[in-house]
């Protein structure tokens, strides 16, 4: 496979014997910002988890920075920030500066150590998200948007070169949900951060995104905002109304 960030050659998954994805193919070249959206049970979530290890395809090969994925171990190089806070504790006994520094451990051998430059990449992080002031308050004593925020912060604090964000927003207020998206633009763009945003609010990720992937168990259309706003075919499936939307909000 090529020496794309993300290459996804022929996938197909199939869950309790139901194909959820079908024969998806596609690549993902550095710096590159892809919004992943698609209807509820489209297959994105099961595509990122696929992406990430976590999940077996029934078919297909995946690669990450030119590697074949049961092959990669850089994995620092990788920051995600899953769906929900799932299976996270609030009432684990860890400050938000403990909760974001577990993000750098994927560079570390044992025994860990944070020494002087990780205590400043933690602070870089804190400062990005807004959450400085809280950094010594126990995780479990915040907001959830307070507590999306640390674990955003765990996701950028080894400055990765890829990001997969799934539906990242959901628990932030409008305020912080604007500061959180100009974050990671300038990541994207200043410093080059490959970018993944599961979302399901099309009307939005034009804002940010340079490509859009969308997904109902295949590939419906994967592009530039440009090529989507020309393409007959996409205002056949979503209509004139939606796809305007999409492409109104789009700044190129």
């Amino acid at each position: 496979m090529s020496t794309a960030v993300i290459g996804v050659e022929n996938l197909c998954f199939q869950y309790q014997a139901v194909e959820v994805l079908t024969d998806i193919s596609f690549e993902i070249a550095a710096g590159d910002y892809v919004g992943l959206v698609g209807p509820n049970g489209s297959g994105k979530t099961t595509l990122v988890r696929a992406i990430l290890g976590v999940a077996r395809p029934l078919t297909g090969k995946i690669a990450l920075f030119g590697q074949a994925l049961d092959q990669f171990q850089d994995w620092h190089k990788v920051g995600y920030l899953p769906q929900k806070l799932g299976g996270f504790n609030p009432n684990f006994p860890a400050t938000v500066r403990e909760v974001a520094s577990l993000g750098l451990i994927a560079r570390k051998s044992f025994p860990i150590r944070l020494d002087r430059t990780d205590q400043r990449a933690v602070d870089r992080a804190l400062e990005r998200l807004g959450i400085a002031d809280i950094g010594q308050k126990l995780i479990g004593e915040l907001s959830g948007g307070q507590q999306q925020r640390a674990l955003i912060a765990r996701a950028i604090v080894g400055d990765p070169e890829l990001i997969i964000l799934d539906e990242p927003s959901a628990a932030l207020d409008p305020e912080s949900r604007e500061h959180f998206f100009t974050i990671l633009r300038d990541l994207n763009r200043n410093s080059r951060v490959t970018m993944i945003l599961v979302t399901h609010d099309m009307g939005t990720i034009g804002q940010y995104a340079n490509k859009l992937l969308y997904i109902d168990r295949k590939i419906i259309f994967y592009g530039g905002f440009d090529e989507f706003c020309r393409s007959e075919n996409m205002t056949a499936l979503f209509g004139e109304g939606a796809q305007h939307i999409i492409c109104h909000r789009h700044v190129a």
